[in-house]
């Protein structure tokens, strides 16, 4: 199945490249039916106040406009950007709908305002603003601040599966969840992979129900006329197995926050001159999740990136320019990595990236990041000398069954591609 999607989705992409070199009518309308199951998949998700059919009618606004802002020189796939337009065209179209108290527009300007005014101060004094500081930046009263902040508590709605406690912005953990199941095709590979991980340790009921629910796209009906069993039945398995997948998913991020920490006191793991974790624990940390994962039938990569160039660039611009250099650069390589996967130094010159999870993969990864490195070179140097970036990988444990042999491997890699580099 998942041969097939990947097939699907290529097919798609090819398709949208296509009608964006020559955007004719008959292109657009097979895009629009290639992508019909998306958009009611989607479209699916915040039935209930507002019939489905509708729901999918904005939806295809959604794809519409998508097609239409979409710059495939950016680096994201047409899946990925639709997706969020479509999603986001369908919450406009709810908030409008279901706002119970509507205020007038001048009102709502000017809390975007203050909003906006808001978010820029906290940024810069790294602080929340007082009334009085949002005024001067607006140019308004401190009363009229306090009568918008004032009005913003009485639209404020809160999500029945927010958890107590939790200030209710944003998408709860159950619809971050569900998205990810209704539309499994966009998401990333590695990520695809823990969640199949996490759907392993449900029932085979619990599996069954939610494949037909959110891959199949059956209603409760269907699926309850197919099983043999009661809506409401359905309905409880339902809520059941995507409570169970929120636990799984959340311990096991938990699981990851704590083996990141060493002892007490984070500052002791982290290279003090660029701010992320130092080579000891690259080492070390890629040491046991190899041990992690060989005892637990899991994978985990190591991608090495070696820097050539820094000492020509030292010698004519200075110490300083190296290293906010390697600071933009670990930065950027965080960026280009999932929030689970770790950035550590390696060397003077170099980068150690621990990627748990990741097995034969990783080499698609590699160039992934291999193409955003060289887009980000040409806006970063802007002239400032040859800086080149090497690569070597290896995964775990189809390759090595320990750190040190995955570093070995990798390095043999780097080498190797230097080798050829300078030959060519």
């Amino acid at each position: 199945m998942s041969e097939a999607i990947a097939k699907n989705t290529v097919d798609a992409e090819a398709l949208v490249l296509k009608y964006l070199a020559d955007p004719r009518p008959d292109l657009k309308d097979l895009i629009i039916v290639h992508y019909a199951g998306m958009v009611e998949r989607i479209a699916r998700r915040y039935a209930g106040t507002e019939p489905l059919d509708d729901l999918a009618q904005v939806g295809y606004i959604g794809l519409l406009n998508a097609l239409s802002k979409f710059d495939a020189s950016v680096g994201v796939q047409f899946n990925t950007y639709a997706t969020h337009l479509i999603a986001g065209e369908i919450k406009h179209y709810l908030r409008d709908r279901a706002q119970t108290i509507r205020h007038p527009a001048w009102l709502q300007e000017l809390r975007h305002k203050v909003n906006k005014a808001t978010q820029a101060l906290q940024g810069e004094l790294q602080r929340v603003p007082t009334e009085r500081e949002i005024a001067e930046r607006v140019g308004i009263s401190e009363a009229s601040v306090q009568e918008v902040l004032a009005s913003l508590e009485t639209v404020k709605l809160a999500s029945l599966d927010v958890s107590p406690g939790d200030d209710g912005e944003g998408d709860s953990d159950l619809d971050k969840l569900d998205a990810a199941l209704s539309s499994i095709e966009q998401v990333s590979v590695e990520d695809r992979v823990l969640l199949e991980s996490a759907m392993e340790q449900l029932r085979d009921l619990e599996r069954e129900v939610l494949c037909l629910f959110h891959f199949d796209a059956l209603n409760q009906t269907e699926i309850a006329n197919r099983l043999g069993i009661s809506c409401n039945y359905v309905s409880h398995i339902l809520r059941q197995s995507l409570s169970k997948l929120r636990k799984i998913l959340s311990q096991d991020e938990k699981d990851e926050r704590s083996l990141r920490a060493v002892g007490s006191d984070e500052r002791t793991v982290l290279d003090s001159e660029i701010g992320i974790y130092d080579e000891d624990y690259f080492r070390t940390r890629l040491s046991e999740e190899a041990h992690r994962a060989v005892s637990t039938e899991g994978t985990v990569s190591v991608v090495l990136v070696e820097i050539d160039g820094l000492h020509a660039l030292k010698g004519f611009y200075g110490e300083d320019t190296v290293r906010d250099f390697l600071i933009d650069t670990a930065a950027f390589l965080k960026q280009s990595v999932r929030a689970l996967d770790l950035v550590c130094r390696n060397g003077s010159t170099g980068f150690g990236l621990i990627l748990p999870g990741t097995g034969p993969n990783v080499l698609m990864i590699k160039e992934r990041i291999e193409k955003r490195v060289d887009q980000w070179l040409v806006t970063r140097m802007s002239g400032q000398g040859a800086i080149r970036f090497s690569f070597g990988w290896a995964t775990t444990p189809d390759e090595a069954r320990g750190g040190a042999d995955l570093i070995k491997i990798a390095m043999r890699r780097l080498d190797e591609g230097e080798e050829i580099r300078r030959a060519a």
